[in-house]
């Protein structure tokens, strides 16, 4: 009986498996549109328990520890974080079936799992029931998303697993051209990270596109997008293990982390000095809890600068430890290519001192 409930099974699966990867993704991907649309008609800011579904409402006061299990269920997003993790789990066992090994231990899957899994806490977990109410809580996520994640995707060695999964054909058919291109070389410059390091939360938050995403979902979630692309893009020189055009020496390593220091200064200072409240639908929130809107504000400018410096100089001294580790094994080797051009080892040398 056993053994005919296998068989049925194998034939019900041959099928199923023969459907290539994309078609399940574009099915996923239409059953979380049709799960976003069903909510979104449920209710406007639909509350099911703990679980806020698509909502921008004023959300009541935490209740800990209940608070700490809340969950903003978006399905879209959700799904396309889900996706791209499925995908590398299954690349990552992949690339070590094969005798990729050495390239890929365990620590870079854990890794990209983990910077996966502090992206959809910070966009779907308890802070973004809050994040249209306090502009601390709004100030957390994108720091998260922009500075704390990206380093753990990169350890991860996403792109170097994805193209070792093209294939030798199409890599050398579609992905080099690409990446030996002079637009994709400028593109990927690390000024260019830098410069988005640098002018993505700047202008986010002194135009009007913060106020506008407070009202739009769309504009809302494409911030987050947009920080999170930012944040990959400024530490792909630093975070080993990923093709880069750019190999930066550790000392350029050293100056382009130093640029962090006035980033966050000056993000710290703009939202900390003022004696006004900078967005006004923020401040008329009907709020009865929790800090007045300006002190909100002072706590958001306050993380960025104290936490900001912080982690660059936590970045800092893990640079200089590598630096250090490299120097060191730069040395290691120059001692044992002295003792080859003596023609002897430098045991080899002791012995013949020692018969002497």
């Amino acid at each position: 009986m056993a053994i005919v409930e296998r068989g049925w099974n194998a034939a019900l699966m041959r099928p199923l498996a023969r459907i290539p990867g994309w078609a399940w993704f574009v099915f996923g991907l239409l059953l979380a549109v049709a799960a976003t649309v069903w909510l979104q008609r449920q209710s406007e800011a639909a509350s099911l328990g703990f679980v806020f579904v698509c909502t921008f409402a004023t959300v009541p006061p935490p209740r800990f520890p209940d608070a700490l299990f809340t969950v903003v269920v978006e399905p879209i997003p959700m799904y396309l974080l889900g996706a791209a993790a499925f995908w590398y789990v299954r690349a990552f066992r992949w690339a070590r079936e094969r005798g990729y090994g050495r390239q890929f231990p365990r620590w870079r899957l854990a890794a990209f799992l983990g910077g996966t899994a502090l992206v959809l806490l910070s966009v779907f977990g308890p802070a973004a029931a809050y994040d249209h109410t306090f502009l601390s809580v709004h100030m957390v996520q994108h720091f998260l998303l922009i500075t704390l994640a990206p380093p753990l995707l990169l350890m991860g060695a996403p792109m170097t697993l994805f193209l070792l999964r093209l294939g030798r054909d199409r890599r050398h058919r579609l992905a080099y051209p690409l990446l030996h291109s002079r637009p994709f070389r400028a593109f990927t410059h690390p000024l260019v990270g830098l410069g988005l390091f640098a002018l993505v939360p700047t202008l986010w938050y002194v135009t009007p596109a913060f106020d506008a995403s407070l009202d739009h979902q769309a504009l809302h979630y494409g911030g987050y997008a947009l920080f999170l692309f930012a944040g990959v893009h400024y530490w792909w020189p630093i975070v080993p293990g990923n093709p880069t055009r750019w190999n930066l020496a550790y000392p350029l390593q050293m100056a382009y982390l130093l640029a962090l220091v006035p980033i966050h200064a000056f993000l710290g200072l703009m939202f900390y000095q003022p004696d006004n409240v900078l967005y006004e639908q923020l401040a008329t929130i009907p709020r009865s809890w929790g800090p007045s809107p300006l002190l909100d504000q002072q706590f958001a400018g306050a993380f960025m600068f104290v936490v900001g410096e912080a982690l660059g100089l936590a970045a800092l001294m893990v640079v200089a430890v590598r630096w250090a580790a490299a120097e060191e094994a730069k040395g290691r080797r120059y001692d044992r290519e002295t003792a080859r051009r003596r023609g002897a080892s430098p045991s080899a040398a002791q012995g013949r001192g020692n018969q002497g």
